[in-house]
């Protein structure tokens, strides 16, 4: 049987290293102040004003899309006929 032996790892050392620098590294305390906040709440006045916006012109092209459709179907039913098709004759002649 040909038991394979594992690979060494090639950077040893700087695995190590990086790992001892998240065991021994102090949390930073940084002060982010009222600007964060206030971009935060810009941000999330702008995704719901986008939102609305959205939903309410939406909701109007199919309030315009409709009235169009009635109006097409009132108006313009003199002037369609519909004319039978010559295709079934066509298919008795084979």
């Amino acid at each position: 049987m040909n038991s394979k032996k594992p690979k060494p790892i090639k950077y040893k050392r700087q695995i190590i290293f990086l790992f001892s620098l998240l065991l021994i590294s102090k949390p930073a305390y940084a002060y982010a102040g009222p600007g964060v906040a206030i971009g935060a709440l810009i941000v999330f006045i702008t995704v719901v004003i986008t939102f609305f916006a959205s939903f309410f012109i939406t909701l109007f092209r199919f309030i315009i899309n409709s009235f169009k459709f009635l109006l097409n179907s009132l108006f313009n039913k003199s002037k369609k006929k519909f004319k039978k098709s010559n295709k079934n004759k066509s298919n008795r002649n084979l």
